[in-house]
């Protein structure tokens, strides 16, 4: 098949076909109105303004980030009502993980009000990483876990959730998070949390730039020493972050449509900054973040970035490839994976 012969409707084939990976993708993110209809309905519990599927259905269609985290805490994760109803989620990740070909992803999962609801942080990694394993066994994708510590309950329950990391740590854990709403928390608040977690030996990551300006990714980067930014999107007001962060080669964890959806920084893919970073050297990564409430999943992030003219193929191609050397993968699984992707990205060429 030659790129110039390849009509519209052919790109998703092409994007389908390709292995890949994802590394910034929340496992609540991934709860289908299927799910939360059933746990509503399993548990008898009552949402305000949800009577039926199609309520539900509506409420996911959020307008801002507050109207996001409303609806991640007080809908999505009010449904979970016990350690066993994570194997919803599994099944929903595994699902997901077919549909667009991901054979690896980094997950986030955010434990807080889980635990605040009187959950056992050591059941629920059971059942992810029991989960995890059942997954890789039989569909030969493999998960790995980003434990969130969240800014919207302080840095004392983030520290605590640390230490509920570590006391019960699992092969499918990788390190820690932080996410949640960026103006209630900055990152130098948690420099105890992330110190901790660095010295035993757990990756760091921040979502930073994606309601808050530049400061807030220099705050991740200085302070916290992240090895990634997620979403990172306000660097575009401040070139020598910009200059920092591509000298440096620190990966962007992008999230196109959530940042549509949330409107702070971009409203559309034309006006979205990610074809700026890449064009100024920054390491652009492509990911959905939570695709059944933003509506794209990371097939779909691609498809539209081709077909909104941002990138080329053979540039949505190296954003794959990015995505593929931004994971926490060792150096010879990567190149092992991407012989393999390069074989069926080459047949598109000839």
């Amino acid at each position: 098949m030659r790129i110039k012969d390849v009509l519209k409707d052919d790109y998703r084939t092409i994007i389908r076909e390709i292995p890949k990976t994802e590394i910034h993708l929340h496992i609540e993110g991934l709860a289908s109105v299927d799910t939360i209809w059933s746990l509503k309905e399993k548990h008898n519990i009552t949402l305000p303004g949800i009577k039926t599927k199609t309520d539900i259905s509506k409420r996911f269609k959020v307008k801002n980030l507050d109207d996001f985290i409303d609806l991640f805490l007080n809908v999505i994760q009010n449904c979970f009502r016990t350690e066993n109803d994570l194997d919803f989620l599994i099944q929903d990740t595994r699902d997901y993980l077919k549909r667009n070909n991901i054979f690896y992803a980094e997950i986030f999962f955010a434990p807080s009000k889980f635990v605040m609801n009187g959950f056992s942080f050591a059941d629920m990694m059971n059942h992810l990483d029991n989960g995890a394993q059942l997954i890789q066994k039989e569909d030969n994708r493999e998960i790995k876990f980003l434990i969130d510590v969240s800014r919207g309950f302080g840095p004392e329950n983030a520290m605590n959730n640390l230490n509920l990391t570590l006391k019960n740590r699992k092969p499918s854990i990788l390190g820690i998070g932080l996410g949640g709403a960026e103006s209630k928390g900055p990152a130098s608040d948690y420099k105890k949390v992330f110190k901790k977690a660095r010295t035993h030996g757990l990756k760091v990551l921040a979502h930073a730039g994606e309601d808050v300006g530049p400061e807030s990714i220099w705050s991740a980067l200085k302070d916290l020493k992240v090895s990634r930014i997620g979403h990172g999107i306000s660097a575009k007001f401040d070139p020598k972050l910009e200059q920092y962060l591509a000298k440096k080669q620190i990966p962007l964890e992008i999230c196109p449509m959530s940042n549509i959806f949330t409107g702070k920084y971009a409203t559309s893919y034309k006006n979205h900054p990610i074809r700026h970073f890449f064009d100024n050297g920054l390491y652009v990564t492509v990911n959905s973040d939570d695709p059944t409430i933003f509506g794209a999943e990371l097939d779909d992030e691609y498809y539209n970035l081709l077909t909104n003219n941002i990138f080329s193929l053979e540039e949505i191609f190296l954003l794959m490839k990015n995505n593929l050397y931004a994971t926490f993968l060792s150096d010879k699984e990567k190149t092992e994976h991407w012989k393999q992707m390069k074989q069926i990205m080459d047949k598109c060429f000839t």
